[in-house]
């Protein structure tokens, strides 16, 4: 009889060493797994920020200039070196023209029109503006209130 208590003994301890070590491992999987998890979020986060940052500087500079930006700031994240002074982007442009069309009366138009009408004629206005300038190979710099910016010449 004592020989098949210790034995049942012993076994429930197996079984109970058994289950232990499947309760660490699984938790151990799942913590890897969680953290996996993380890691992706941040890697896909990390990307579409990254791709914002891109169309933003896209939509304000040339893509010339937009590309060196972009090319320099991967290179310094590799590099790791701090530099005493930044790069400019400056170049040198024979016959450029820049355009400031601002709208006249634009403060009394302001105070006649409602607010979704007054929105509503700037985004018309703008929009055209916009259609003639890639149709004429202008590039919009800006639009600030009721002023249009766009160069040509690059």
């Amino acid at each position: 009889m004592g020989l098949i208590l210790a034995n049942v003994f012993l076994y429930l301890c197996a079984i109970a060493v058994g289950i232990m070590s499947y309760y660490m491992a699984d938790r151990k999987h799942r913590k890897a797994f969680l953290e996996a998890r993380q890691s992706l979020e941040v890697k896909m986060n990390l990307e579409e920020q990254s791709q914002q940052q891109e169309n933003l500087m896209l939509s304000i500079l040339p893509k010339h200039v937009a590309d060196e930006m972009l090319k320099d700031m991967k290179k310094d994240e590799s590099q790791k070196d701090q530099q005493q002074f930044n790069t400019m982007y400056m170049y040198r442009h024979e016959n450029v023209s820049i355009l400031f069309a601002d709208i006249v009366g634009f403060t009394q138009l302001s105070s006649a029109c409602s607010a979704q009408e007054l929105v509503k004629l700037l985004n018309e206005l703008f929009a055209r503006f916009d259609k003639l300038a890639a149709k004429y190979h202008q590039l919009r710099i800006k639009i600030l209130g009721d002023c249009y910016y766009c160069i040509c010449g690059l």
